[in-house]
């Protein structure tokens, strides 16, 4: 069967907007829901806030190898279906749901079947031709965030306008149209390669990290996540603690500057192709991740909210490289015939940036101060430019 990789790229970008919106879109009401479902201490909230926050993402982790080499042998449509059969159902159901725990057992569920990403870029690197592939790994990047950034925007707003429960059921009808998307319009592809039953999970992960420039291009991938998604939790109390503002306004700022973020990084993904004619990707990833590291800096010198904002933002542009970079690199660093595969083995990896960012955050907050998180995330984006220089450039001069 002929098709159009470029009508698969546009298909795929399409549904993980759906997808993201889907599952992130109820992070901005939860702890508004919690207290429909009868939590009306505003600590015990917050506790649970986090913890059904938290536990999408830490299962999404834990199963996206699973989902992977399920696609590899199953082929990716049936298995992407499946996924957004399961999460459409579990969407609107937790619209039903009468205590804490309940919502708390449909986010596992929720995280369970999110192997959407992984998944997404195998197809991507398989069928895209090769001097496409920096620019629909842009595209698809950006589609990521994007899902991101206005799922959190248009669940504050239908819940703001219909209640608490309405915004699940809006979200369920999303991800019922990308599962029709998928089934109507997918191809029934196949990846060339396919993972032997004598291959564990453990066996592909040792082989992928033995490859030094991949290592060094996971450990970016994680530390892009981490940074993404680390400053979250404590932005919102130090803008309260340490800028002139209303505080009635704090959660509308928070929410300007993380689409702000957004949006740049999605900006600079879709720019990638015509970047990289210009400079090679290796330079890029250097001067980026060492821009991060500077603006994180910035973030923490900047007196007042907007100036934060902008440098939050341009953070945000510079990792909107990173990521599709990356991508790129570690599929160019494998054999071909297993470029179907090394993104759903080493996801749980890349993924725990976004588990371990927020904690790690809170708990130097917790012991050093606010200003910690942002000195301590600096540093350690500064390790990693030199490490990617390292590796990767200094490969290139021998």
């Amino acid at each position: 069967m002929k098709f159009s990789w470029k009508s698969l790229l546009y298909l795929l970008c399409v549904v993980q907007v759906g997808t993201g919106i889907t599952i992130i879109g109820i992070v901005s009401f939860i702890p508004l829901y919690l207290s429909e479902l009868g939590l009306h201490d505003q600590g015990e909230a917050a506790m649970w806030a986090g913890i059904i926050s938290g536990v999408t993402p830490l299962m999404v982790a834990v199963s996206a190898p699973y989902w992977s080499l399920q696609a590899n042998k199953r082929g990716p449509k049936k298995v992407l279906m499946a996924i957004l059969a399961t999460l459409s159902i579990a969407v609107f159901l937790s619209g039903l749901v009468e205590t804490p725990t309940q919502l708390f057992i449909l986010r596992i569920l929720q995280g369970l079947v999110g192997g959407f990403v992984p998944i997404g870029l195998a197809v991507i690197t398989q069928f895209t031709p090769e001097e496409k592939l920096p620019s629909a790994m842009g595209m698809f990047q950006a589609a990521l965030v994007m899902g991101l950034v206005f799922g959190p925007l248009l669940g504050g707003l239908s819940a703001d306008i219909m209640g608490y429960r309405m915004p699940f059921f809006l979200f369920s009808a999303v991800s019922a149209l990308c599962f029709l998307a998928i089934a109507c319009l997918m191809p029934n592809v196949e990846f060339e390669y396919k993972v032997s039953n004598n291959e564990s999970q453990f066996s592909l992960m040792k082989y992928f990290l033995s490859i030094p420039q991949v290592r060094i291009l996971v450990g970016l991938l994680f530390l892009s996540n981490f940074g993404i998604t680390g400053i979250g939790p404590i932005l919102p109390l130090y803008i309260k603690h340490y800028m002139t503002v209303p505080s009635e306004y704090v959660a509308t700022i928070v929410g300007i500057i993380i689409f702000g973020a957004g949006l740049l990084s999605a900006l600079a993904s879709l720019s990638i192709a015509r970047i990289t004619k210009l400079v090679g990707m290796e330079r890029i990833l250097v001067v980026t991740t060492f821009a991060v590291a500077v603006f994180f800096v910035l973030q923490y010198y900047m007196p007042h909210v907007w100036g934060l904002g902008i440098a939050r933002s341009l953070t945000g542009f510079f990792i909107g490289f990173i990521t599709p970079i990356a991508n790129t690199l570690v599929s160019r660093s494998v054999p071909a015939e297993r470029r179907g595969i090394v993104f759903g083995t080493l996801s749980s990896l890349v993924m725990m940036g976004n588990v371990l960012g927020p904690v790690s955050s809170g708990i130097i907050a917790n012991w050093f101060g606010y200003g910690a998180v942002f000195w301590t995330t600096a540093a350690i984006f500064l390790v990693a430019a030199i490490s990617v220089w390292r590796t990767l450039l200094s490969n290139q001069h021998r």
